[in-house]
């Protein structure tokens, strides 16, 4: 018993001190949008964290990217049904089908990957997380629900191992 708990401890100290980069995108004035942004707020500082908001992402990202053990990406999701996170897997870029919408964010969070580790040799690990959101109107402020899943994301987000 002592020894699991020491294991579990030793795991959690390594987890403290990986250096991670949080990437909130997306826009707070169109509501729901300023979710991963909010979830950043909610966080608490640490020595090992550096917080990101964009509006979009963009291909400059990647060279940040690769001075950090971890990075995670935070975005509102019209299609997930609650908080998810998770790991990503670096593609190519033109595996990656183009955006249907001008609306969509410029390249995805695993294109930003792959560049950074082709080009900047990042070999850490990476994650998207998923914060449910459904109203996307032109105006600040968070509805109600999706105002919670920000808080359950900031909450998962403390405990990624």
């Amino acid at each position: 018993m002592a020894r699991r708990s020491a294991e579990s401890r030793g795991i959690r100290d390594a987890n403290l001190l990986m250096r991670t980069l949080l990437i909130a995108c997306g826009n707070p004035l169109r509501r729901d949008d300023g979710a991963a942004s909010e979830a950043l707020r909610f966080l608490a500082q640490a020595p090992n964290r550096v917080l990101r908001v964009v509006h979009q992402l963009t291909p400059e990202i990647a060279e940040e990217i690769a001075g950090f053990d971890r990075v995670v990406f935070l975005d509102a999701d019209a299609g997930a049904p609650r908080v998810t996170i998770e790991r990503l897997v670096p593609t190519r870029s033109r595996d990656v089908p183009m955006p249907r919408s001008p609306l969509t964010h410029a390249a995805n969070p695993a294109e930003i990957v792959a560049l950074s580790c082709g080009l900047f040799g990042f070999h850490g690990k990476a994650f998207l997380c998923r914060i449910p959101a459904r109203d996307f109107s032109a105006a600040a402020g968070l509805s109600r629900n999706t105002a919670l899943f920000a808080q359950q994301a900031a909450d998962a987000l403390e405990n990624l191992p």
